[in-house]
This record gives structure tokens, C-alpha cells and sequence, in this order.
């Protein structure tokens, strides 16, 4: 099964709600008529939560790295570490 680039484009539109209300209805009849379409929307749906979960762990993970190079006991930014402990009173 192969999904054409319209039909993900069309698909995209609608999840991200940038369709204008008559495509909208006409879509979602389409649904109700092609299950393929239903299932590939199912499918692309899946993959954007995906990549946000991915997107999410990855600045998670930068975050960390930060927190770790400047709050670190041996950390060579002592100034800046104070600064910013001095800043949110602890």
C-alpha cells in the first residue's frame, strides 16, 4: 500500500487543522469511505507523536548536559553558577 504525496499532504492539513471547514467535511467523508485513507491517517498521526516524543527527550537530554557543565562541583563557570544560585535564592 502505497500512500501518494497529495493524500499526505491532505492528511497533514487536517491534523494540523489548517484545512478550511468545507475540506474538512469533504475529508472526513472521504474517511468514512476509504479505510485506506483512515488507516494511513492512523499511521501518520502515530508518527508526528513519535518524532514530538523523540524531539522531547532529545532537549531532555540537552538540558541535562547544560545543567551538568555548569552546576557540576568541578565546573570551571564557579561565577556563573553563583550567580545564577544567587538569582533564584538558594
Amino acid at each position: 500500500m502505497k500512500t501518494s504525496s497529495n493524500e499526505t499532504r491532505l492528511i497533514e492539513a487536517h491534523l494540523l487543522g489548517k484545512t478550511p471547514a468545507e475540506e474538512r467535511l469533504l475529508f472526513e467523508a472521504r474517511l468514512i469511505l476509504q479505510p485506506d485513507l483512515k488507516q494511513n491517517m492512523y499511521w501518520q498521526q502515530k508518527t508526528y507523536h513519535l518524532v514530538q516524543l523523540y524531539g522531547r527527550q532529545q532537549l531532555k537530554k540537552e538540558i541535562e548536559q547544560v545543567h551538568q557543565a555548569l552546576f557540576s562541583p568541578a565546573t570551571p563557570h564557579q561565577s556563573f553558577r553563583q550567580k545564577i544560585l544567587k538569582l533564584f535564592g538558594r
